[in-house]
């Protein structure tokens, strides 16, 4: 005699690869695969199995009539989220190849055999991947020692003349306080307290290297400290001192703004084409960037210093170009 547990479980699996709203599933077709598997089983157990699957919480529904059947109503992850968390590992450039595929079939699994057709999302396999799972293995030593309150140690690493990672500052190990990890551009940054660094410093995890956690516990994060603000602030996660800027910017960017600052951030009238939004910034080179990428429907009102620094950046720009003619 086959072993309850053996057949119920056998039931279970069936249902979850097999069934969804659109294929049920007969108890007659149950007990011919059951039977193909080598477990014997009539009408009557499979009823009593599939009402133990519900007890359990497994979310069971019942289609009447001649093609109707058992199948799983309500899944840990529906298709819509099933595609969102497939499109963001596709798109992840923190992973290599061969572990995204592995993820992505992980999630397809998740789903009836029937979904996965919806899924073939493979515009998004011609991104860059890493080469090996460093920056996935390193994120995730990050992550203990943000949920241990710990410090970091590690190499920070740059690219050399042969495009290979060399330790910076001739192997120095560096020490800090993590406070975030931040994911950006597809890829992980973590935001740390550097004792000689002024105010925080951003590490790409990708040229992190030998990252240990350390037994000395770090320093608290302000309770004023305001994550959301803080992350719309950085421009290419480019570190710098935070001002206050006034931007006067077409009304056909409003929607740019907000996506950018937050709701938020005010908003007035300037006249009857522009409005001017302040919102703290990031002082850095990727700030003017995306400013001049709107070509100038968007430009800097104070504070003076950096109109300014924009107005110098602009003549490097010039100075650069009659160069290269």
């Amino acid at each position: 005699m086959a072993d309850p547990r053996s057949r119920l479980l056998q039931i279970r699996a069936y249902l979850l690869e097999n069934t969804d709203g659109q294929h049920p599933v007969s108890v007659q077709k149950l007990v011919a695969y059951l039977e193909c598997s080598g477990i014997t089983a009539d009408r009557r157990t499979v009823y009593a199995d599939i009402a133990l699957l519900r007890g359990s919480g497994m979310r069971i529904a019942q289609r009447r009539g001649r093609s109707g059947g058992y199948y799983v109503e309500m899944r840990e992850f529906d298709v819509s989220e099933l595609q969102f968390l497939i499109d963001a590992v596709q798109s992840s450039r923190v992973l290599t190849r061969q572990r995204c595929d592995s993820l992505t079939a992980k999630l397809r699994g998740l789903a009836s055999r029937h979904a996965p057709i919806k899924l073939q999302n493979m515009h998004l396999r011609s991104q860059i991947k890493a080469a090996d799972d460093s920056a996935f293995q390193n994120a995730w030593i990050i992550h203990e020692a943000l949920n241990a309150n710990r410090k970091l140690s590690f190499l920070y690493c740059q690219y050399s003349s042969g495009k290979l990672l060399r330790p910076r500052r001739g192997g120095q190990v560096y020490v800090v306080s993590p406070c975030l990890l931040v994911y950006s551009d597809a890829t992980y940054y973590l935001i740390a307290d550097h004792p000689y660094h002024d105010g925080l410093a951003h590490y790409r995890v990708d040229k992190m290297m030998d990252v240990r956690v350390l037994g000395d516990p770090a320093p608290p994060m302000d309770p004023s400290f305001d994550t959301a603000q803080y992350e719309r602030s950085i421009f290419s996660m480019f570190p710098g001192e935070q001002r206050w800027v006034r931007l006067a910017f077409d009304k056909t960017l409003l929607g740019a703004m907000i996506d950018r600052f937050g709701t938020e951030a005010p908003v007035s009238e300037i006249d009857e084409c522009t409005y001017a939004i302040s919102a703290p910034v990031r002082i850095t080179p990727p700030f003017f960037g995306w400013v001049f990428q709107f070509c100038g429907k968007v430009r800097v009102l104070s504070p003076d210093d950096v109109r300014e620094q924009m107005a110098l950046m602009i003549e490097l720009v010039r100075t650069a170009a009659r160069g290269d003619a």
